[in-house]
């Protein structure tokens, strides 16, 4: 087996998965690809790899799962004896299982993980958990990942799969939420919104137009826009922004396994 590739995929709404995954290829330093997932829901392809590629496959952690709508996206790539590694971000409450699954999908698919990461980004709900993650020190430790990656590599200490934590069977999926972020009072109708929403819960002619069952809560669309011009009317996720704002503030450190 001979390595000279490297191919990164990554489902990453608020940008904070593509940071980490790119600097982790950074850190192994060879020629990279870069597929972005985000907008892919509806255009599914297939991607089929040999023995001599290496990808990295970086997911968000959705209630301590792999996202739904990434499942059969990630069914479309093919290893056929290739090598992977998986990572997930989480914004600093846990992983959970998620790590887990994303390596059991990959080796499901043909792949050999031999590494795998859990880093940490700003949470998705609040700005005061997880903030400006990741940071310089994280992408310092994605960096150093990916050298321990390519050191690997050049070793060949490769021969079997590298165990991750996480449960099986997996815990529930969170319960599916029928409600997303309206417009506001300083909406200018931009259309930034629009343009980063993955699922297209927003109308890309009229922005005030949401359809609430496809909106999966990445807060893309809140954080892109420039005027404050959208957020999640009568606050639903209350409990849960108590419980992150009070008991997720201490800084957690990535985990990685190699």
């Amino acid at each position: 087996m001979n390595i000279k590739k490297v191919h990164i995929f990554y489902f990453s709404p608020t940008h904070t998965t593509k940071t980490v995954v790119e600097n982790i290829g950074k850190g192994i330093n060879l020629e990279t690809y870069n597929y972005d997932l985000t907008f892919s829901c509806d255009n599914l392809k297939d991607y089929n790899f040999t023995e001599n590629d290496l990808i990295i496959v970086g997911v968000p952690v959705y209630g301590g799962r792999t996202p739904v709508i990434t499942r059969e996206m990630l069914n479309k790539i093919k290893g056929n004896g290739a090598l992977a590694v998986p990572v997930v971000v989480y914004g600093n409450r846990a992983y959970e299982d998620c790590l887990l699954e994303l390596k059991n999908i990959l080796k499901e698919n043909g792949f050999t993980c031999i590494a795998g990461g859990a880093f940490i980004g700003e949470h998705s709900y609040t700005k005061k958990v997880g903030t400006n993650r990741p940071d310089n020190l994280d992408i310092q430790k994605a960096q150093e990942f990916g050298k321990l990656i390519r050191e690997k590599l050049e070793n060949k200490t490769y021969s079997h799969d590298i165990e991750v934590k996480g449960n099986f069977p997996y815990k529930a999926d969170m319960p599916k939420m029928v409600f997303a972020p309206t417009p506001n009072e300083n909406c200018v109708d931009c259309g930034s919104c629009a343009s980063v929403c993955p699922t297209g819960a927003i109308d890309i002619d009229n922005h005030r137009k949401i359809i609430p069952e496809k909106c999966i809560r990445c807060y893309a669309c809140v954080r892109a826009c420039r005027f404050g011009g959208r957020e999640l009317a009568g606050n639903p996720l209350a409990k849960i922004l108590n419980f992150l704002e009070t008991t997720c503030l201490e800084r957690k450190e990535p985990e990685i396994f190699i």
